[in-house]
C-alpha cells in the first residue's frame, strides 16, 4: 500500500535535488552593518536620538526652574 505512494522515478527525482544542493558551494552574504542598517539610516536614527536627548534636557531644565523662558 505504501509502495503505491512513492513510485521509483519521484524517488529518484528526489535523490537527484539532494545532491545537486550538497554540491552547492555556499558563500557568506556580505555583512549588512549595524543591526543591518545603511550608513544612511543609521544617521537618521543618531539625529534622531540627538534631538530628543536634546528636548528633554531643555524641558528638565524648565522644570527645575534652572533656566526661564523671557516673555
Amino acid at each position: 500500500m505504501l509502495d503505491d505512494f512513492l513510485k521509483e522515478d519521484e524517488v529518484q527525482t528526489f535523490l537527484d535535488e539532494v545532491e545537486e544542493e550538497a554540491k552547492l558551494e555556499l558563500t557568506p552574504d556580505e555583512e549588512p552593518g549595524f543591526l543591518g542598517m545603511t550608513p544612511g539610516q543609521r544617521f537618521i536614527i543618531s539625529l534622531m536620538f540627538f534631538l530628543m536627548v536634546l528636548l528633554i534636557g531643555a524641558f528638565a531644565l524648565l522644570i527645575t526652574g534652572a533656566i526661564a523662558i523671557p516673555f
